[in-house]
């Protein structure tokens, strides 16, 4: 179930629980509170089989594998830079002021 389709739902509650009558209004209250309680068990069972999916599991390794090579370019990057930071003569680094 989308999530616009639960604030559908949910809108669609709230303006019957408000035009209902106080002796009708507990009936109609309590079955939308029923369809609410299953409408929100049906969308947390739905994501929770879209994260164990197969799509969700290559996903999650593949961009694991992304952001190693990323850590590992930088890691190269930082490592090359700190080398020509380290080569310099002491009279021309910065000081700190």
């Amino acid at each position: 179930m989308q999530p616009r389709m639960l604030l559908v739902v949910a809108l669609l509650a709230l303006l019957a629980s408000a035009r209902a009558d106080e002796g009708e209004g507990s009936l109609l209250l309590g079955s939308m509170q029923g369809y609410m309680e299953q409408a929100s068990k049906t969308v947390q069972d739905a994501l929770s089989s879209m994260q164990t999916s197969d799509i969700a599991v290559v996903t999650r390794g593949w961009m694991d594998n992304r952001f190693r090579s990323l850590k590992d370019y930088w890691s190269k990057f930082t490592d090359k830079f700190t080398g020509l930071w380290d080569s310099m003569p002491e009279e021309d680094q910065p000081t700190e002021p």
